[in-house]
């Protein structure tokens, strides 16, 4: 195991040549450190081959006598060195990066006399029972939609029969993206495919949050997600840090509209998991990957940007997943290689699908900066 997330010590004389920092020397501050007796486990809310999140309450987090909802990011029974040396690269990292409204930020973390795990925190949502959006509704992918995330990682969930039995499930304040993009049509789809759905569906609907109507996505929505997904991104690139799996299934969506970026490898089923190709002797995301993240092994912010771009496209497409019709193969790596793009997407303007052009560049030294990403997206918003 170890995370997607990197931060740079220095370039090398090829903008290319990143060396990235090891946190494995550095000191872990003790000051995130949480009693392990102050969290009641519940039910595992997304597993996969290194590790599982498990929904918990802590109490006394913020004062004493509080609980919050949270999620617990751990490593799987018995992992070796190797692996919870990479979790704890990870936390140390989390320490490092500091807090944004468009990550996930860190709240602390259980590392003493007992098994690693650490945990995010979400500052927006302060009651998580009284949270009624589209989470009530249709949480059903494996994520963690809580106001305290201990490391939102999970896998999208498409059967139907899971839906049916997240709906009977407690409240989540989180909502994938990709999920949130589909709105438009899936509760009548669900209904169709599965009768049960209907139930609760409707049973859902009624505690919708009259204030704030999830049932309708405007493009100024669309606009504002990809909006508050490059401010996050533009945070990340002020930290030197690179996220390398930057894509719809690794964005959140909270109370407000509000997107959180996240990194769900630990709990992600990447063996079973299509977005993940095998390529070597391992499994990688291939459709949202940068030319020279798949020919060369080179993960940089602008290789990050060529994701964001294809993460553009979902958002604007409704999620859609990236290159419809096209396997993967290598008639799929000569395309990327001769240039190609998608085309425009349908919900998308003539302005927004340059930009997704521009992340697309196959010199990478042409692509944009998040900064220049947020300044132009500021400016659509304003005209919008």
């Amino acid at each position: 195991y170890e995370s997607q997330w990197r931060m740079i010590q220095m370039i090398g004389p090829s903008d290319n040549e990143y060396i990235y920092i090891d946190f494995r020397e550095f000191e872990y501050d003790i000051k995130w450190e949480f009693p392990r007796e102050n969290l009641e486990f519940g039910q595992v809310l997304g597993s996969g081959a290194f590790g599982k999140v498990v929904n918990a309450t802590a109490y006394g987090i913020n004062n004493a006598g509080d609980s919050v909802q949270v999620a617990v990011k751990m490593l799987k029974e018995k992992p070796d060195a190797s692996e919870k040396d990479a979790l704890m690269s990870e936390l140390k990292m989390m320490t490092h990066i500091g807090s944004h409204e468009n990550i996930v930020n860190l709240l602390g973390a259980c590392t003493v006399s007992g098994k690693l795990n650490f945990f995010l925190r979400e500052k927006l949502l302060k009651k998580a029972s009284s949270q009624n959006n589209l989470g009530k509704q249709l949480s059903f992918l494996k994520t963690v939609f809580l106001q305290v995330v201990f490391c939102c990682f999970s896998s999208f969930t498409n059967g139907i029969r899971e839906v049916s039995f997240l709906f009977t499930n407690r409240v989540k304040s989180y909502l994938s993206m990709k999920l949130l993009a589909f709105i438009l049509y899936l509760s009548e789809g669900l209904k169709e495919m599965d009768p049960l759905c209907d139930v609760f569906l409707n049973k859902s609907i009624t505690h919708v949050d009259e204030e704030e109507d999830f049932n309708v996505l405007t493009f100024d929505d669309l606009l504002c997600f990809s909006y508050q997904v490059a401010k996050g991104m533009e945070f990340l690139e002020s930290k030197s840090c690179i996220h390398r799996d930057l894509a719809a299934r690794n964005i959140l969506v909270t109370h407000g509209k509000v997107v959180k970026i996240c990194d769900f490898g630990l709990a992600r089923d990447v063996m079973n998991d299509s977005n993940y190709i095998v390529r070597g002797n391992a499994r990688l995301p291939v459709k949202w990957m940068a030319p020279e993240s798949l020919f060369e092994r080179t993960y940089t912010m602008k290789s990050d940007v060529w994701s964001y771009g294809i993460l553009l496209w979902e958002i604007f497409s409704l999620g859609v997943n990236p290159y419809p019709g096209v396997q993967v193969d290598s008639n799929f790596y000569k395309l990327i290689q001769s240039g190609f793009k998608m085309d425009q997407p349908y919900y998308a303007t003539k302005d927004v699908y340059c930009m997704m052009q521009s992340c697309w560049a196959l010199d990478s030294r042409k692509r944009p900066s998040f900064s220049c990403l947020v300044s132009s997206l500021a400016c659509q918003l304003a005209e919008a």
